[in-house]
């Protein structure tokens, strides 16, 4: 055989294996990650449902948005924007009716299925710190509407998925949940617009609040260019400063925000102005206690 033709076959004979072993590297490595069981934390059981639990539950499931991921009938549908991961969001009425209690709050707040695996897509960071009270009432209320629909299909770990899984760009929402930043603690007198905000704006701000730049979501220091009036302006008519039409949440205010109550909207505008006027020194410190949790969590990691 000439030289060439048996360099030509030993470099095939390598490109394949080499090829073989990514692939089988690919699949075991991303394989580990979604397979990964994690501890079950305990709860508290909720008391049994009263009307004014389903009324708190039927206004939670319309501030914290359930409807935008799982379907305005809470049914489930093809999730946007967790690409190249083809998931569903889950039924939440066929969830509800088969989870027990705690299976339910550690999906919810936890970012873990029932099988302690972690879910995907699935932005339990927002819902992190929701009371008992309230993960009880959410629960009485999609168990009220009762079981209906189909079950949703499982995620498609397809190639691109696996890669961009191992690569980072795709994250178990149970370490998202552990990864996430803390919004702004501004004492007692806030921890009602503190709360509110995580639930109804950390899904497109963060749970820092801070935006995205890249996304052109603002940070939400922005409310200190509106006064009481017009920040109301903006949660029930979608109507920003300067009477500027904002598109998102005009949306928002449609589907979402205007059920809030004059309380909750003022509670929020409170907190969200004495964020962006915090003292530096706060600042400084919160930024401390960011680096110290992160450090905490990569000391974990390394175990």
């Amino acid at each position: 055989m000439h030289p060439v033709l048996k360099w030509a076959g030993a470099i095939a004979v390598v490109t394949g294996a080499l090829t073989v072993t990514v692939a089988v590297y690919l699949y075991v490595a991303s394989e580990a990650v979604i397979e990964r069981r994690y501890p079950l934390p305990a709860i508290e059981e909720p008391a049994p449902p009263s009307p004014k639990t389903l009324e708190r539950g039927f206004h939670l499931v319309q501030i914290a948005g359930c409807g935008d991921c799982h379907g305005a009938d809470f049914g489930g549908r093809p999730s946007k924007g967790a690409e190249p991961l083809r998931v569903w969001s889950s039924n939440l009425r066929i969830s509800a009716a088969r989870m027990s209690d705690g299976e339910f709050e550690r999906a919810l707040r936890r970012g873990i299925a029932s099988d302690a695996t972690s879910l995907w897509a699935m932005p339990s960071a927002d819902y992190a710190y929701m009371s008992e009270d309230d993960v009880a009432a959410l629960l009485a209320y999609l168990r009220a509407l009762g079981p209906a629909g189909p079950t949703r299909p499982r995620p498609v770990w397809d190639r691109d998925a696996r890669v961009a899984l191992i690569e980072g760009r795709i994250v178990p929402a149970v370490l998202a949940v552990r990864d996430s930043p803390s919004s702004l603690d501004l004492g007692p007198r806030y921890d009602g617009g503190r709360y509110l905000a995580r639930i109804s704006c950390g899904e497109c701000h963060g749970t820092n609040l801070a935006g995205s730049p890249g996304r052109s979501i603002p940070d939400l220091g922005i409310v200190s260019l509106y006064n009481r009036p017009a920040f109301f302006d903006l949660l029930r008519r979608g109507i920003g400063a300067h009477h500027r039409r904002v598109p998102a949440m005009m949306r928002l205010s449609s589907i979402r925000f205007h059920v809030l109550a004059d309380y909750e909207i003022m509670a929020l505008y409170d907190y969200l102005n004495a964020r962006a006027h915090a003292p530096p020194a706060l600042l400084v410190r919160e930024k401390a206690n960011e680096l110290r949790h992160r450090a905490a969590i990569d000391a974990q990691s390394e175990e």
